[in-house]
């Protein structure tokens, strides 16, 4: 049933997720902050008629209440000030019974990331990410270590995927 999903790929940078989606879903809205981030993200996917590039903050999307399927934050949540406001909004956007799916940084001690990639949170536990979603409105939870590559440079990675309450049945 995946061909029929309203994706929303938030914080999409410069596309690239935006791109691997698009031909596996009804349609993606790619939202980012960065007026530059956004022109790269137009261009790579200027070929796909599903795609909807749409500038706004995650803590304000230009998303009507429920208009997706499934919500993706690839590698965002770090910068957020407040991650649970941010993932309240999320929910505001999300279906009841529509997904989220978040992958960052496990916790990590590159002090550094602050300063020269303008991180506010330096990774997340998997007790935080729960209770955050939980917070959000998101029910049943599920954090994964994903696969460490090796010679990768920066921290482990994880996913979380949480789904919208309110769902009927």
């Amino acid at each position: 049933a995946l061909p029929i999903l309203t994706v929303g790929d938030l914080g999409c940078g410069t596309g690239q997720l935006t791109a691997i989606l698009a031909p596996h879903v009804r349609r993606v809205v790619a939202v980012d902050g960065s007026t530059d981030m956004l022109e790269t993200a137009r261009t790579r996917v200027s070929g796909c008629s599903n795609v909807e590039v749409r500038k706004g903050e995650l803590e304000a999307l230009p998303l009507r209440s429920g208009e997706l399927d499934l919500a993706v934050l690839s590698l965002v949540l770090h910068h957020v000030p407040d991650p649970v406001s941010a993932l309240s909004e999320v929910a505001r956007v999300c279906r009841p019974g529509g997904r989220v799916l978040v992958v960052d940084m496990v916790p990590h001690h590159h002090e550094e990331y602050r300063q020269t990639m303008g991180h506010v949170w330096l990774g997340f536990s998997a007790q935080q990410m729960t209770k955050s979603l939980t917070a959000a409105g998101f029910e049943g939870a599920r954090v994964r270590s994903l696969p460490v590559v090796p010679d990768a440079k920066g921290p482990a990675l994880f996913s979380a995927v949480a789904t919208r309450t309110g769902a009927k049945g």
